[in-house]
């Protein structure tokens, strides 16, 4: 067997995932983020949101930072949500604003995300925590999907994330994985949602 053949035969994504952490041993786990997911607007730069085969990613899609993958919708569980502050630096006279902070997980293979929901788009966790006080589960337990909608004012169109609920989750070994994550971001809520600033 060649040389290059053997090189394609070892490094493989499955090789490559169980040395995925090779190098990192001192690194602070709390300063590992997860990917985030966000909506495109007009406003992004759109050369820095390409996806795993060199495409831009569109206005009013959703890019995940970590699969470098364009979105039109997405389904998933949330994990956990924090209110916080953030200032725009472009606007100073706005103040301090709100915004709310999600981890989610994704629902294809649990892997972990973060987004973040501000101005027209603060409420948009608002239909799972309804739903978490009147079904009386957590939100973990609750799948979710992420679609996008189109909203036209003065400021001209722009889009925002849409939560839909989808049904309660029963499976007993996704329950229990994705509670178990929920309890470690809720133990490090201080170190997770941090004031930000936002340059647009």
């Amino acid at each position: 067997m060649k040389k290059e053949e053997t090189a394609m035969v070892k490094y493989n994504n499955e090789y490559l995932e169980s040395q995925a952490k090779l190098g990192m041993s001192k690194v602070d786990p709390k300063d590992i983020r997860p990917p985030q997911i966000k909506l495109i607007q007009k406003s992004s730069a759109l050369e820095d949101f390409i996806d795993a085969e060199g495409k831009p990613a569109k206005v009013g899609e959703f890019y995940h930072t970590g699969r470098l993958q364009r979105l039109k919708s997405f389904e998933c569980y949330i994990l956990y949500a924090a209110k916080g502050t953030y200032k725009n630096r472009l606007k100073p006279e706005l103040g301090i604003l709100c915004q709310y902070s999600a981890i989610g997980a994704m629902a294809d293979d649990l892997s972990m995300f973060g987004m973040v929901f501000r101005s027209s788009a603060l409420f948009t966790l608002s239909p799972l925590f309804t739903a978490v006080v009147s079904q009386k589960r957590p939100m973990y337990a609750i799948r979710v999907k992420f679609e996008t909608k189109e909203l036209t004012g003065e400021k001209g169109t722009w889009f925002i994330p849409v939560l839909r609920i989808l049904r309660e989750e029963e499976d007993e070994v996704t329950l229990d994985l994705l509670e178990k994550q929920a309890k470690l971001f809720d133990q490090k809520a201080d170190d997770i949602v941090p004031e930000e600033e936002e340059n647009e």
